[in-house]
């Protein structure tokens, strides 16, 4: 099955733990984040990030959002996954500690972070979160 963006929203909604989904750019710094499979390395690698734009209401992406965060870069054996910096992206952030700590977790698998979402995928976004999800993608 392909992680897409409505399948990203059902496991977080479905989660324990709490997600806001953002539509906005994605800055974070690059240094240190694994180039290749190492596999002394460990497996997960934190950088500092930072994320401004709209957060999802009920009514849409409508709620200013401007935040440092932690990117979460996360290895499954020889694959890593790899953030994009991007000026219109989807995010997924988790957030913990009563909103005082925000992480965008990417690992190969299952990013939360959608670097080229589409227009469409927006759309279906703002569908799940009005209780119409569009059927997930096979």
């Amino acid at each position: 099955m392909r992680y897409d963006p409505v399948t990203a929203f059902h496991e977080a909604d479905e989660s324990a733990k709490r997600y806001m989904v953002v539509r906005g750019a994605l800055s974070f710094d690059a240094e240190g984040l694994p180039e290749s499979y190492d596999e002394d390395a460990p497996e997960e690698w934190l950088t500092n990030g930072r994320v401004v734009g709209k957060s999802l209401a009920a009514d849409g992406f409508l709620n200013d959002f401007a935040e440092d965060i932690v990117v979460v870069v996360s290895c499954l054996g020889p694959w890593c996954g790899m953030p994009q910096a991007s000026d219109d992206a989807l995010m997924f952030l988790r957030i913990e500690a009563d909103g005082a700590a925000i992480y965008l977790d990417v690992d190969p698998c299952m990013p939360h972070h959608f670097a080229e979402a589409s227009e469409a995928d927006f759309e279906a976004i703002e569908a799940c979160m009005a209780g119409d999800c569009p059927p997930v993608a096979q």
